[in-house]
């Protein structure tokens, strides 16, 4: 099966999130795992707050 790129960078961060609920985790952190654009999962987070799968933290220690 294939995902759009959107899709999977969705996945991607909702596992890795699940692997660590306790700590936060900043969306550059992220995307440097996964050699993902910034900017782009920037994005796939901003629609997955907006659909209520995560909860982030704008600053410093914003995730």
């Amino acid at each position: 099966m294939q995902l759009a790129a959107f899709t999977d960078y969705g996945l991607r961060v909702l596992m890795r999130l699940a692997g660590t609920p306790e700590d936060s985790v900043s969306t550059g952190e992220i995307a440097e795992e996964f050699a993902i654009s910034h900017h782009h999962l920037a994005k796939v987070v901003r629609d997955l707050r907006r659909g209520g799968f995560v909860r982030t933290q704008r600053g410093r220690s914003g995730g």
